[in-house]
């Protein structure tokens, strides 16, 4: 683009003018006549001031322009313009929405019957947990420790709890818990485990079946920082 010795006269001009192109221009070689004739008439202007606001009323131009250029396709080229606009906002705002706030996952084994059984899809919140924080009892989604596989499980422990077992039964802080998610079958349900105190910024967790579950009791707790997200629902 060759600019007019008239508009190179300070840094101010310079950038308004090449703005102000760029609008009306875009990649084209000529923009549209409102455009084109607000371009030829800049170097008129004097001072940094003067061009700037010149600037700004030749993008207002060029906007109206662009707006009756659109009023004068055929409605059925606007109407399937305006389709593939709004096509193309959802896959965008879908794909935001399933990479940083909700995500879909998959149950592929036992280990967290009868709550969700094999093959079972859940929802999962990758957001929200991070600012409310997790409860006894929430089911949260993380890597199992030593591989990238994806696992969920329940919180039974929170940083400065005490966890053991008894007669089968789980004890937290010296009170057995009432467990209504287990398996009725109560050799599905008995849970062994050694006495654990859970330390800061970590979480205790067991599956719900936990005969064939692999859990705390095998790997120790799990970082807080090291969750992926909390489960929000069955699908």
């Amino acid at each position: 683009m060759i600019v007019d010795q008239a508009v190179q006269e300070s840094a101010v001009r310079r950038i308004a003018y090449a703005v102000l192109a760029a609008a009306v221009r875009g990649r084209r070689e000529r923009g549209g006549d409102w455009g084109e004739a607000v371009l030829a008439e800049f170097p008129e202007t004097t001072g940094d001031w003067a061009a700037v606001r010149w600037a700004i009323g030749g993008l207002r131009a060029v906007r109206y322009e662009r707006r009756a250029r659109r009023r004068e396709l055929p409605r059925l080229v606007r109407i399937r313009r305006r389709a593939v606009l709004i096509a193309l906002i959802g896959v965008v705002g879908g794909l935001a929405v399933n990479r940083f706030v909700l995500s879909v996952g998959y149950q592929p084994s036992g280990s967290m019957q009868p709550t969700y059984d094999i093959s079972d899809r859940y929802v999962v919140d990758l957001a929200a947990f991070r600012l409310t924080g997790v409860q006894r009892g929430d089911i949260v989604e993380f890597p199992m420790p030593g591989t990238d596989r994806l696992v969920i499980k329940r919180v039974i422990g929170l940083p400065g709890d005490t966890v053991e077992c008894r007669d089968g039964r789980v004890w937290r802080n010296g009170s057995p818990l009432d467990e209504p998610y287990l398996p009725v079958d109560l050799e599905s349900s008995r849970t062994d485990c050694s006495a654990t105190t859970v330390p800061p910024h970590q979480l205790y967790v067991l599956g719900d079946h936990r005969v064939v579950s692999t859990d705390s009791r095998e790997y120790g707790t799990v970082g807080e920082g090291d969750l992926h997200g909390r489960v929000l629902l069955g699908l």
